[in-house]
Formats: C-alpha cells, structure tokens, sequence
C-alpha cells in the first residue's frame, strides 16, 4: 500500500507512531541520570598532593603511603 494514502486513511495511527517514540525518548533522558549514575552513598577519599615534574607510578606511591597509616584495615600489613 502506498505510505501516503495509508497515513490519509489512518491519521491518528501516523500520529501515535511519530509521538510515541518521542515521549519515550524523553521520558528515559530525564530519567537516565537514575539508571547510570545511582546514589551510594559510600564514603570517599581525598588525596591532595602538590603536583612534581614526576610520573604516575610516584604519585600512587604516595597515596597508597597516606591511605595505609590512615586506614586501620592496613594497619595490619607492612609497609613496603
């Protein structure tokens, strides 16, 4: 059948087909901040450190240095 004497015979079809799709495209981008990204709610560390002309490999020395006197968990290893 011809798509265009199908949408004049049946308009309110071609109506509900073209908002449909839209109103779920925006129902899930308002609501995908909830799907991808959801609340925790775990506790969080932060390591500031001044910034050296060194690698990364230095830097991770460093925090995991600071986390392991921090932390009792690590307390209980040796330092290496």
């Amino acid at each position: 059948m011809n798509p265009i004497i199908f949408a004049l015979r049946h308009p309110i079809t071609i109506i509900v087909a073209v908002l449909c799709p839209r109103r779920g495209a925006v129902l899930a981008v308002q609501r995908m901040k909830i799907d991808i990204f959801p609340e925790l709610n775990l506790p969080v560390i932060y390591v500031a450190q001044a910034l050296r002309r060194h690698g990364p490999r230095p830097d991770g020395g460093i925090a995991d240095q600071l986390l392991r006197v921090s932390l009792p968990l690590h307390r209980r290893h040796p330092p290496r």
